[in-house]
Protein backbone atom coordinates (compact mmCIF):
# COMPACT_ATOMS: atom_id res chain seq x y z
CA UNK A 1 0.00 0.00 0.00
CA UNK A 2 1.52 3.65 -1.07
CA UNK A 3 0.32 6.87 0.39
CA UNK A 4 0.90 10.58 -0.35
CA UNK A 5 2.97 11.73 2.03
CA UNK A 6 2.93 15.80 2.86
CA UNK A 7 5.07 18.38 4.44
CA UNK A 8 4.40 19.24 7.97
CA UNK A 9 6.27 22.47 9.68
CA UNK A 10 4.45 23.62 13.09
CA UNK A 11 4.00 27.02 12.59
CA UNK A 12 6.46 27.82 15.69
CA UNK A 13 8.95 26.13 17.05
CA UNK A 14 8.44 24.89 20.87
CA UNK A 15 11.43 26.38 23.34
CA UNK A 16 9.28 25.02 26.57
CA UNK A 17 6.44 22.69 26.42
CA UNK A 18 4.03 23.46 29.62
CA UNK A 19 1.73 20.78 30.14
CA UNK A 20 -2.02 19.77 31.06
CA UNK A 21 -0.43 18.36 34.73
CA UNK A 22 -3.54 16.11 34.92
CA UNK A 23 -2.04 14.51 31.80
CA UNK A 24 1.64 13.93 32.98
CA UNK A 25 2.19 10.14 34.16
CA UNK A 26 -1.17 8.87 33.04
CA UNK A 27 -1.19 9.80 29.14
CA UNK A 28 -0.98 6.35 28.06
CA UNK A 29 -4.12 4.30 27.01
CA UNK A 30 -1.79 1.46 25.17
CA UNK A 31 -2.23 -1.42 27.68
CA UNK A 32 -6.44 -0.20 27.74
CA UNK A 33 -6.83 -0.40 24.05
CA UNK A 34 -4.57 -3.82 23.73
CA UNK A 35 -1.54 -1.84 22.00
CA UNK A 36 2.07 -2.60 22.99
CA UNK A 37 2.83 1.53 22.66
CA UNK A 38 1.24 4.83 21.86
CA UNK A 39 4.18 5.56 19.48
CA UNK A 40 6.62 3.39 17.99
CA UNK A 41 9.95 5.29 17.35
CA UNK A 42 12.20 3.92 14.53
CA UNK A 43 15.88 4.90 14.92
CA UNK A 44 17.76 5.03 18.54
CA UNK A 45 20.56 7.60 17.09
CA UNK A 46 20.18 11.49 18.63
CA UNK A 47 16.61 12.55 16.85
CA UNK A 48 14.71 9.05 17.89
CA UNK A 49 16.28 9.45 21.57
CA UNK A 50 15.51 13.17 21.94
CA UNK A 51 11.90 12.57 20.86
CA UNK A 52 11.25 9.55 23.07
CA UNK A 53 12.87 11.34 26.41
CA UNK A 54 10.04 14.04 25.17
CA UNK A 55 7.32 11.90 25.06
CA UNK A 56 8.19 9.48 28.16
CA UNK A 57 8.53 12.52 30.16
CA UNK A 58 4.48 13.30 29.38
CA UNK A 59 3.69 9.63 30.15
CA UNK A 60 3.51 8.50 27.00
CA UNK A 61 4.43 4.27 26.17
CA UNK A 62 7.05 4.30 24.21
CA UNK A 63 8.83 1.78 21.99
CA UNK A 64 12.83 1.87 20.08
CA UNK A 65 13.29 -0.32 17.20
CA UNK A 66 16.86 0.04 16.39
CA UNK A 67 18.80 -2.19 13.28
CA UNK A 68 21.84 -2.10 15.52
CA UNK A 69 23.39 -3.48 18.46
CA UNK A 70 23.01 -0.56 20.73
CA UNK A 71 22.13 3.63 19.95
CA UNK A 72 23.89 5.86 18.33
CA UNK A 73 26.19 3.64 15.85
CA UNK A 74 24.94 5.06 12.60
CA UNK A 75 24.83 8.56 11.72
CA UNK A 76 25.04 10.04 15.58
CA UNK A 77 28.50 7.82 16.19
CA UNK A 78 31.28 9.91 14.08
CA UNK A 79 30.49 13.70 14.09
CA UNK A 80 32.95 16.79 15.06
CA UNK A 81 30.56 17.23 18.22
CA UNK A 82 29.76 20.89 17.54
CA UNK A 83 26.86 22.64 18.91
CA UNK A 84 26.35 25.25 16.38
CA UNK A 85 25.14 28.66 16.13
CA UNK A 86 25.76 29.58 12.49
CA UNK A 87 23.55 27.15 9.91
CA UNK A 88 22.68 28.80 6.40
CA UNK A 89 20.38 29.51 5.41
CA UNK A 90 18.74 31.11 7.82
CA UNK A 91 15.42 30.92 7.15
CA UNK A 92 15.88 27.03 6.74
CA UNK A 93 13.96 24.99 8.90
CA UNK A 94 17.36 23.38 10.38
CA UNK A 95 19.03 26.71 10.61
CA UNK A 96 15.94 27.85 13.00
CA UNK A 97 15.46 24.43 14.97
CA UNK A 98 19.73 24.49 15.25
CA UNK A 99 19.31 28.13 17.35
CA UNK A 100 16.56 26.59 19.61
CA UNK A 101 18.27 23.09 20.14
CA UNK A 102 21.32 25.23 20.98
CA UNK A 103 19.77 27.04 23.77
CA UNK A 104 18.86 23.80 25.32
CA UNK A 105 22.03 22.09 26.07
CA UNK A 106 23.09 23.77 29.27
CA UNK A 107 20.06 22.31 30.99
CA UNK A 108 19.72 19.24 28.93
CA UNK A 109 23.69 18.47 29.75
CA UNK A 110 23.37 19.30 33.48
CA UNK A 111 20.29 17.53 33.74
CA UNK A 112 22.00 14.14 32.28
CA UNK A 113 25.69 14.86 34.09
CA UNK A 114 27.30 15.06 30.37
CA UNK A 115 30.44 16.76 29.60
CA UNK A 116 29.55 20.28 27.52
CA UNK A 117 31.81 23.25 27.42
CA UNK A 118 30.07 26.76 25.76
CA UNK A 119 33.33 28.20 23.42
CA UNK A 120 33.16 31.06 20.71
CA UNK A 121 33.76 30.54 17.16
CA UNK A 122 36.47 32.60 15.41
CA UNK A 123 35.85 32.87 11.52
CA UNK A 124 39.24 34.64 10.72
CA UNK A 125 40.99 36.27 7.91
CA UNK A 126 44.70 36.31 6.50
CA UNK A 127 44.56 39.32 4.34
CA UNK A 128 43.63 43.14 4.78
CA UNK A 129 42.04 43.18 1.44
CA UNK A 130 39.45 40.95 3.17
CA UNK A 131 38.67 43.00 5.69
CA UNK A 132 35.62 45.01 4.23
CA UNK A 133 34.24 41.58 3.20
CA UNK A 134 34.56 40.27 7.28
CA UNK A 135 32.75 44.00 8.18
CA UNK A 136 29.47 43.11 5.92
CA UNK A 137 29.75 39.52 7.43
CA UNK A 138 29.51 40.66 10.70
CA UNK A 139 26.61 43.18 10.13
CA UNK A 140 25.01 40.04 8.38
CA UNK A 141 25.37 38.12 10.88
CA UNK A 142 24.35 40.54 13.76
CA UNK A 143 21.05 41.32 11.73
CA UNK A 144 20.33 37.57 11.78
CA UNK A 145 21.64 36.54 14.97
CA UNK A 146 19.09 39.09 16.29
CA UNK A 147 21.24 39.71 19.55
CA UNK A 148 20.52 35.69 20.66
CA UNK A 149 23.83 35.62 20.04
CA UNK A 150 26.72 37.28 20.90
CA UNK A 151 28.92 38.65 17.52
CA UNK A 152 31.60 40.86 18.03
CA UNK A 153 34.50 42.05 15.24
CA UNK A 154 37.82 42.38 16.26
CA UNK A 155 41.47 42.89 14.54
CA UNK A 156 44.75 40.57 14.85
CA UNK A 157 45.45 41.62 18.44
CA UNK A 158 41.86 40.82 19.72
CA UNK A 159 42.00 37.49 17.70
CA UNK A 160 45.52 36.93 19.01
CA UNK A 161 44.16 37.29 23.30
CA UNK A 162 41.14 34.92 22.53
CA UNK A 163 43.50 31.99 20.55
CA UNK A 164 47.38 32.64 20.97
CA UNK A 165 48.16 29.78 19.17
CA UNK A 166 46.48 31.74 15.90
CA UNK A 167 48.80 32.23 12.61
CA UNK A 168 50.33 35.69 12.88
CA UNK A 169 48.88 36.06 9.95
CA UNK A 170 45.48 36.28 10.86
CA UNK A 171 44.46 39.83 10.16
CA UNK A 172 40.87 40.18 11.80
CA UNK A 173 38.27 38.11 12.86
CA UNK A 174 34.60 37.86 13.70
CA UNK A 175 33.97 36.21 17.20
CA UNK A 176 30.27 34.66 17.59
CA UNK A 177 29.46 33.61 20.67
CA UNK A 178 27.18 30.86 21.77
CA UNK A 179 28.84 27.53 20.11
CA UNK A 180 29.59 24.84 22.14
CA UNK A 181 31.50 21.20 22.50
CA UNK A 182 29.43 17.86 23.58
CA UNK A 183 30.81 14.54 24.79
CA UNK A 184 28.13 13.18 22.24
CA UNK A 185 29.04 9.58 23.09
CA UNK A 186 28.47 10.16 26.92
CA UNK A 187 25.01 11.62 25.77
CA UNK A 188 23.71 8.85 23.48
CA UNK A 189 24.73 6.76 26.77
CA UNK A 190 23.73 9.03 29.48
CA UNK A 191 19.84 9.53 27.15
CA UNK A 192 20.03 5.45 27.13
CA UNK A 193 20.76 5.19 30.65
CA UNK A 194 17.81 7.76 31.63
CA UNK A 195 15.43 6.24 29.09
CA UNK A 196 15.78 2.61 30.58
CA UNK A 197 12.75 1.77 32.71
CA UNK A 198 10.60 4.20 30.76
CA UNK A 199 10.83 3.22 27.14
CA UNK A 200 11.82 -0.45 25.91
CA UNK A 201 14.11 -0.54 23.66
CA UNK A 202 14.38 -3.29 20.98
CA UNK A 203 17.95 -3.84 19.38
CA UNK A 204 19.00 -5.94 16.88
CA UNK A 205 15.47 -5.38 15.27
CA UNK A 206 14.71 -4.15 11.62
CA UNK A 207 11.55 -3.29 10.60
CA UNK A 208 10.08 -5.01 7.82
CA UNK A 209 6.70 -3.35 6.73
CA UNK A 210 3.92 -1.78 8.57
CA UNK A 211 0.32 -0.05 8.16
CA UNK A 212 -2.16 1.41 9.81
CA UNK A 213 -5.27 -1.02 10.36
CA UNK A 214 -8.38 1.35 11.68
CA UNK A 215 -6.93 3.10 14.61
CA UNK A 216 -3.95 1.11 14.74
CA UNK A 217 -0.89 0.76 13.39
CA UNK A 218 0.61 -2.35 13.02
CA UNK A 219 4.75 -2.73 12.64
CA UNK A 220 6.19 -6.18 11.49
CA UNK A 221 9.66 -6.61 12.86
CA UNK A 222 12.60 -9.53 12.75
CA UNK A 223 11.37 -9.65 16.40
CA UNK A 224 7.81 -9.87 15.74
CA UNK A 225 4.86 -7.51 15.07
CA UNK A 226 4.11 -4.87 17.22
CA UNK A 227 0.80 -2.76 17.43
CA UNK A 228 0.99 1.04 18.05
CA UNK A 229 -1.19 4.57 17.91
CA UNK A 230 1.79 6.39 16.43
CA UNK A 231 5.31 5.44 14.27
CA UNK A 232 7.97 7.95 14.34
CA UNK A 233 10.70 7.13 11.44
CA UNK A 234 14.08 8.69 12.68
CA UNK A 235 16.16 5.92 10.99
CA UNK A 236 19.15 8.16 9.64
CA UNK A 237 20.71 7.27 7.07
CA UNK A 238 18.18 4.43 5.96
CA UNK A 239 15.26 6.79 6.93
CA UNK A 240 13.76 7.19 3.15
CA UNK A 241 14.42 3.10 2.42
CA UNK A 242 12.18 2.72 6.06
CA UNK A 243 9.50 5.41 4.75
CA UNK A 244 9.30 3.23 1.59
CA UNK A 245 8.82 -0.11 4.00
CA UNK A 246 5.79 1.43 5.57
CA UNK A 247 4.43 2.34 2.17
CA UNK A 248 5.39 6.64 2.08
CA UNK A 249 7.26 7.42 -1.38
CA UNK A 250 9.95 9.92 -0.36
CA UNK A 251 13.05 10.73 -2.37
CA UNK A 252 16.05 8.84 -2.06
CA UNK A 253 18.30 10.05 0.18
CA UNK A 254 22.16 10.88 -0.69
CA UNK A 255 24.84 9.55 1.33
CA UNK A 256 27.91 12.75 1.81
CA UNK A 257 31.09 11.65 3.61
CA UNK A 258 32.43 13.70 6.12
CA UNK A 259 36.19 12.83 7.37
CA UNK A 260 37.74 14.58 10.33
CA UNK A 261 41.55 14.33 11.68
CA UNK A 262 41.94 14.38 15.54
CA UNK A 263 45.47 15.51 17.06
CA UNK A 264 47.02 15.37 20.47
CA UNK A 265 49.62 18.10 21.96
CA UNK A 266 47.44 21.07 20.26
CA UNK A 267 45.09 23.21 22.32
CA UNK A 268 43.09 25.69 21.43
CA UNK A 269 40.38 27.54 23.35
CA UNK A 270 37.71 28.51 20.29
CA UNK A 271 36.54 26.71 17.48
CA UNK A 272 38.32 28.88 14.68
CA UNK A 273 37.34 28.47 10.74
CA UNK A 274 38.05 30.68 7.69
CA UNK A 275 35.98 33.53 6.67
CA UNK A 276 33.86 33.40 3.16
CA UNK A 277 31.40 35.16 2.18
CA UNK A 278 29.83 32.46 0.29
CA UNK A 279 28.94 28.74 1.23
CA UNK A 280 29.44 26.14 -1.64
CA UNK A 281 27.79 23.11 -1.88
CA UNK A 282 26.51 21.60 1.18
CA UNK A 283 28.84 22.21 4.27
CA UNK A 284 29.80 24.83 6.31
CA UNK A 285 33.15 24.28 5.81
CA UNK A 286 34.35 22.53 9.20
CA UNK A 287 36.73 24.13 11.51
CA UNK A 288 39.32 23.80 14.06
CA UNK A 289 37.10 22.56 16.82
CA UNK A 290 38.32 21.41 20.58
CA UNK A 291 36.81 18.24 22.01
CA UNK A 292 35.60 17.11 25.61
CA UNK A 293 38.53 15.04 25.58
CA UNK A 294 41.16 17.67 25.53
CA UNK A 295 41.96 17.08 21.61
CA UNK A 296 41.43 19.23 18.31
CA UNK A 297 39.90 18.37 15.18
CA UNK A 298 40.29 19.60 11.80
CA UNK A 299 36.87 19.29 9.73
CA UNK A 300 34.55 17.81 8.73
CA UNK A 301 35.01 17.92 5.12
CA UNK A 302 32.34 16.66 2.54
CA UNK A 303 32.39 14.27 -0.12
CA UNK A 304 29.33 12.84 -2.33
CA UNK A 305 29.35 9.23 -2.15
CA UNK A 306 27.67 6.55 -4.39
CA UNK A 307 27.03 4.25 -1.78
CA UNK A 308 25.76 4.41 1.89
CA UNK A 309 28.30 2.04 2.71
CA UNK A 310 31.29 3.41 1.53
CA UNK A 311 32.31 5.46 4.50
CA UNK A 312 36.36 5.44 3.95
CA UNK A 313 38.57 8.66 3.92
CA UNK A 314 41.24 9.00 1.94
CA UNK A 315 44.86 10.32 1.71
CA UNK A 316 43.21 13.38 -0.29
CA UNK A 317 40.83 13.86 2.57
CA UNK A 318 43.16 14.31 4.74
CA UNK A 319 45.51 16.81 2.94
CA UNK A 320 42.87 19.11 1.93
CA UNK A 321 42.11 19.13 5.79
CA UNK A 322 45.83 20.00 6.62
CA UNK A 323 46.29 22.54 3.87
CA UNK A 324 42.73 23.86 4.91
CA UNK A 325 42.93 24.25 9.03
CA UNK A 326 46.66 23.92 9.53
CA UNK A 327 47.92 27.36 8.31
CA UNK A 328 45.23 29.16 10.49
CA UNK A 329 47.51 28.07 13.23
CA UNK A 330 51.16 28.60 14.87
CA UNK A 331 51.80 25.10 15.70
CA UNK A 332 51.28 22.01 15.34
CA UNK A 333 49.57 18.75 16.38
CA UNK A 334 50.56 14.60 16.71
CA UNK A 335 48.01 13.22 14.46
CA UNK A 336 45.67 10.67 16.30
CA UNK A 337 43.41 9.41 13.77
CA UNK A 338 41.15 9.81 10.67
CA UNK A 339 37.64 8.95 10.92
CA UNK A 340 34.66 9.69 9.24
CA UNK A 341 30.55 9.28 9.34
CA UNK A 342 28.13 9.60 6.83
CA UNK A 343 25.67 11.75 6.51
CA UNK A 344 21.99 11.48 5.28
CA UNK A 345 21.92 14.44 2.95
CA UNK A 346 17.83 15.98 2.57
CA UNK A 347 17.19 15.65 -1.39
CA UNK A 348 16.49 19.54 -0.76
CA UNK A 349 19.16 20.65 1.55
CA UNK A 350 17.06 21.34 4.22
CA UNK A 351 15.17 19.08 7.13
CA UNK A 352 12.17 17.37 5.76
CA UNK A 353 9.57 16.06 8.25
CA UNK A 354 7.00 14.38 6.32
CA UNK A 355 3.58 12.84 6.97
CA UNK A 356 1.23 9.83 5.92
CA UNK A 357 -2.02 8.15 6.64
CA UNK A 358 -3.69 11.07 8.43
CA UNK A 359 -0.51 12.04 10.89
CA UNK A 360 0.09 8.60 12.40
CA UNK A 361 3.54 7.95 10.15
CA UNK A 362 5.73 10.85 10.86
CA UNK A 363 9.21 10.73 8.55
CA UNK A 364 12.23 12.35 9.08
CA UNK A 365 14.24 12.83 5.95
CA UNK A 366 17.57 14.44 5.51
CA UNK A 367 18.02 15.23 9.49
CA UNK A 368 21.98 16.07 8.36
CA UNK A 369 24.33 18.64 10.23
CA UNK A 370 23.03 20.01 11.97
CA UNK A 371 21.42 17.50 14.13
CA UNK A 372 23.19 16.94 16.52
CA UNK A 373 22.42 21.00 17.50
CA UNK A 374 18.74 21.08 16.52
CA UNK A 375 17.86 17.19 18.62
CA UNK A 376 16.38 18.97 21.62
CA UNK A 377 14.07 21.33 19.53
CA UNK A 378 13.38 18.55 16.72
CA UNK A 379 12.34 15.92 19.59
CA UNK A 380 9.96 18.40 21.13
CA UNK A 381 8.86 19.51 17.28
CA UNK A 382 7.90 16.00 16.44
CA UNK A 383 6.87 15.08 20.41
CA UNK A 384 4.55 18.08 19.62
CA UNK A 385 3.02 17.01 16.46
CA UNK A 386 2.52 13.45 17.93
CA UNK A 387 -0.02 14.59 20.93
CA UNK A 388 -1.50 16.70 18.58
CA UNK A 389 -2.49 13.76 16.45
CA UNK A 390 -3.03 11.87 19.15
CA UNK A 391 -5.50 14.42 20.23
CA UNK A 392 -3.63 16.19 23.08
CA UNK A 393 -3.55 19.74 22.97
CA UNK A 394 -1.77 22.09 25.20
CA UNK A 395 -0.37 25.31 25.41
CA UNK A 396 3.29 25.91 24.92
CA UNK A 397 5.93 29.07 25.17
CA UNK A 398 6.97 29.75 21.24
CA UNK A 399 10.28 30.75 19.51
CA UNK A 400 10.90 31.74 16.14
CA UNK A 401 8.26 30.84 13.32
CA UNK A 402 8.64 28.22 11.07
CA UNK A 403 7.42 29.23 7.67
CA UNK A 404 6.20 25.87 5.39
CA UNK A 405 7.94 27.31 2.55
CA UNK A 406 10.99 26.85 4.16
CA UNK A 407 11.15 23.12 3.73
CA UNK A 408 13.80 22.49 0.69
CA UNK A 409 14.36 26.23 0.05
CA UNK A 410 18.17 25.21 -0.46
CA UNK A 411 18.83 23.25 -3.54
CA UNK A 412 22.48 23.33 -3.26
CA UNK A 413 25.18 25.14 -5.07
CA UNK A 414 25.90 28.52 -4.15
CA UNK A 415 23.88 30.14 -1.58
CA UNK A 416 25.04 33.81 -0.53
CA UNK A 417 25.78 33.78 3.43
CA UNK A 418 28.18 33.48 5.83
CA UNK A 419 30.35 30.11 5.90
CA UNK A 420 31.79 28.71 8.68
CA UNK A 421 31.59 25.99 11.12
Amino acid sequence: MVCDGHVFIAECVCIHVVSDPTMRGGVSTADHEGLDYDVAIIGAGITGLMTAYTLAEEGYRVGVFEAASGPGQGVTANQSEVIHVVQLPFGSVKSKLAREGNLMYDELCARLGVPFKRVSALLVVRSRLTLAPLLLGYLYLRLNLRGRFGVRITGSRGAFELEPRLSDKVKGAIVVDGYGVVDSKRLIAKLHEHLAGKVDFHFNCEVLSGKPQGPVFQLRTTRGDFACKCVVNAAGLYADEVAARLGLRVEPIKPGLGVMTEYGGLEVNSIIAPFSLIQRGRTKGGGIIPTMRGTVIFGPNLRLLERKSEAEPTDDDVRELESKFQPLLRVRGKLLRVYAGVRPLSPHGDFLLLEGYSGKLINLIGIESPGLTAAPALGRLVAQRVKSVLGVHQNSAVGEGLDRAGVGAVRGGVDSGVDGV
